[in-house]
């Protein structure tokens, strides 16, 4: 492989249990995981007689929600379903760390919750997971 070019399998996905405690690998039973996306946040700033449309950065910045697949995996007590099967559903729920570690080590991190856990079954193929993530808070490249 090229330099600075990396493959899926030197990625590792560990999130907390619920309720904000024990960073739990579950890189082996996620198939498909959404962008990485940091954001700026950004205010319309477009003045008459203006001929193109312009922006402001607002100073804010966002992280897009995750989504994450997999298989379904009832047995294993840090598999999917245990770590992920219970979205985060009170104002007191503790924040859970999602940390990202893509090739040579670049991570993305930051605070989350746990907003939707779903059981996908399909004729002919194995039974599949599907998880929401909604970042909150501070995000960073490290």
């Amino acid at each position: 492989m090229a330099a600075g070019k990396h493959a899926s399998s030197e990625i590792t996905i560990t999130i907390d249990l619920a309720g904000g405690s024990s960073p739990t690998a579950i890189t082996n039973y996620i198939l498909t995981l959404s962008a990485a996306e940091l954001e700026a946040l950004m205010q319309a700033s477009t003045a008459y007689g203006d001929a193109f449309e312009e922006h402001l950065p607002t100073g804010m910045q966002r992280v897009s929600p995750f989504d994450m697949t997999g298989f379904f995996d009832d047995t294993a007590t840090t598999g999917p379903h245990a770590v992920l099967g219970a979205p985060d559903a009170t104002p007191q729920t503790a924040t859970r760390t999602l940390t990202l570690v893509f090739g040579n080590s670049k991570t993305f991190s930051g605070e989350c919750f746990v907003t939707k856990y779903g059981v996908l079954g399909k004729v002919g193929s194995l039974t599949e997971f599907t998880c929401h993530i909604q970042p909150t808070g501070t995000w960073a490249w490290t």
